[in-house]
């Protein structure tokens, strides 16, 4: 075909026309290409940017969230041990404090009573062992061996004793609250206010329980005992104190006289005191009736 020919000799078309089909062809091609590229670029910016985001939110929430959890417990601790100090100080000066103070006592001097009275329970049962071993070897004439083995109270011993005391605290703060209320009580003091305040009136109870541990840990010493008795004896006394100042202690009187209301106070915590007692006694007596059938069990 010559230059400046208009039309194929070939096929016959004009040169014009498949000039113009071809330039459609280029002009439509590279923009859908274009905007391939770009799609795929920009959602591929779009995931990158997500996982940065992702990424450095969980990197912020861990610097974060360790740091202050840490300095929150440790400034509540500092709050309570503050708090216990100034109770032991002034107990009827009660204090504003967190809310888990109160419970959080309560929970100790039943912590460190179970404590005391579990190890008690302990030496006792190996006293009774050794004993039983003493006398069936002296009567064999193998005193090498051991009749019986030694015998450990369970965890659930201690688990039931703490919730024993702890609920049967609870329980009696709580009848003493609803008294107070009908005596003339502040309505806007709340059940955890007025249990860290009672609280705050026993808290030297905590102190008496951790050094009935520490006698316990000594052994059936006579001496010991005593002392042990005489802790066990002012603690009641303190409690029940606290239990009569839950309901005396009001800024105006009500309808019901205080007096009459902190009798019947502390007529139903007798009450709830003796069932705890026999829950706790009963409990002992399940673990002496499960070490004697152990001990029974060792001479087969």
């Amino acid at each position: 075909m010559e230059d400046n020919t208009k039309f194929c000799t070939k096929c016959g078309t004009k040169l014009s026309t498949l000039a113009a089909q071809q330039t459609t062809v280029n002009t439509t091609t590279q923009p859908q290409e274009a905007i391939q590229n770009n799609t795929a670029s920009s959602q591929a910016n779009m995931n990158n940017a997500e996982t940065q985001n992702n990424t450095q939110g969980k990197a912020n929430a861990q610097a974060n969230t360790s740091p202050i959890d840490t300095q929150a417990l440790q400034n509540a601790l500092q709050g309570y041990w503050t708090w216990l100090l100034v109770s032991w100080k002034s107990p009827f000066k009660a204090q504003k404090t967190t809310k888990y103070a109160g419970i959080l006592t309560l929970f100790l001097e039943s912590f460190f009573f179970t404590l005391g009275i579990g190890h008690l329970a302990q030496k006792a049962t190996s006293a009774a062992t050794n004993a039983a071993n003493s006398f069936i070897g002296t009567f064999s004439g193998n005193t090498s061996s051991n009749y019986a083995g030694s015998y450990s109270l369970g965890i659930d011993f201690y688990f039931a004793i703490i919730l024993i005391i702890l609920v049967a605290a609870v329980a009696m703060v709580g009848i003493t609250f609803l008294i107070h209320r009908a005596v003339g009580g502040a309505a806007t003091e709340t059940f955890i206010d007025y249990l860290n305040r009672l609280a705050h009136y026993s808290s030297s109870i905590l102190i008496l329980n951790i050094i009935f541990f520490l006698m316990a840990l000594s052994g059936f010493a006579v001496v010991s005992m005593l002392v042990s008795a005489i802790l066990l004896l002012v603690v009641a006394v303190i409690w029940s104190i606290t239990i009569v100042c839950g309901v005396v202690v009001l800024e105006k009187p009500g309808q019901l006289d205080r007096i009459y209301g902190a009798i019947i106070a502390g007529v139903i915590c007798v009450i709830i005191e003796s069932i705890a007692i026999s829950l706790v006694t009963s409990k002992l007596g399940d673990t002496a009736g499960s070490f004697i059938s152990s001990l029974l069990k060792g001479g087969n």
